[in-house]
């Protein structure tokens, strides 16, 4: 797979297809996988739009810096804006992702409002005054890799975004299943946050929706997108 060479010096592997012309729909993944968990995605996104997906810094064929201070959230997002940008595909992207992912496209969207065309945040929330609960794998399991160590960092550290997200004008898709104890305590965060959003729940799913009901999830990413470019109201909360 392509890649590339950020001016940070930091290398982002990632996958490209569908059509040039087609608008930016970007995929960023959850911890400790790579872009290959959007394989159940690829066939059906590519058909409409560009996608690209990409391997965050630690994980991947992406970098791996041995610094653990150069694991942030801002800096996983500013990743994200190097790679659009070197793809020149960061003019009106669609910014999609799934938990540690979610967490990356939500803090690129308040960096970089202006040019996000839509945002879909999935099995993910914002982390909220208190410390986010404690991660179902321990901070110690990682000790020694440190981009799995980095990240885990960035996630436990990122800031918390909520107050910022109550005035971005962003349509935003918040994909979560009724199952999900790891999201669900703290899920009306960021839902009641974003003033333009539509909330999909997806029956007996756990963490993990677009690979467990990948056809579900696919079709609610679709329908979103439709009705955002028919500039559809949004505001509803549906369970699938």
């Amino acid at each position: 797979m392509p890649h590339v060479e950020l001016p940070s010096g930091i290398r982002i592997r990632y996958d490209e297809r569908g059509p040039r012309d087609g608008r930016p729909l970007v995929l960023s993944h959850g911890f400790s996988v790579g872009l290959e968990m959007w394989y159940p995605q690829m066939h059906v996104l590519s058909q409409q739009y560009r996608l690209i997906c990409w391997d965050a810094r630690g994980h991947g064929g992406s970098s791996a810096p041995a610094e653990l201070d150069s694991y942030t959230m801002p800096a996983l997002a500013a990743d994200l804006r190097g790679l659009l940008e070197a793809l020149d595909a960061a003019d009106g992207a669609i910014v999609a992702g799934m938990s540690f992912g979610g967490q990356i496209v939500t803090q690129y969207a308040v960096d970089h409002p202006d040019d996000t065309y839509a945002l879909i945040v999935s099995d993910s929330t914002t982390r909220g005054a208190d410390s986010p609960p404690r991660p179902s794998r321990s901070f110690e399991e990682w000790a020694g890799d440190p981009g799995m160590e980095g990240c885990m960092r960035a996630m436990r550290e990122r800031p918390d975004l909520t107050a910022a997200l109550r005035t971005l004008d962003v349509p935003s898709l918040l994909i979560v299943g009724t199952l999900d104890e790891m999201i669900l305590p703290g899920f009306e965060r960021i839902a009641d946050a974003l003033p333009k959003r539509r909330v999909v729940r997806l029956a007996g799913c756990v963490h993990g929706t677009s690979s467990q009901r990948p056809r579900d999830w696919n079709q609610a990413v679709l329908d979103f997108l439709r009705d955002v470019d028919a500039g559809a109201p949004l505001g509803e909360d549906i369970t699938l």
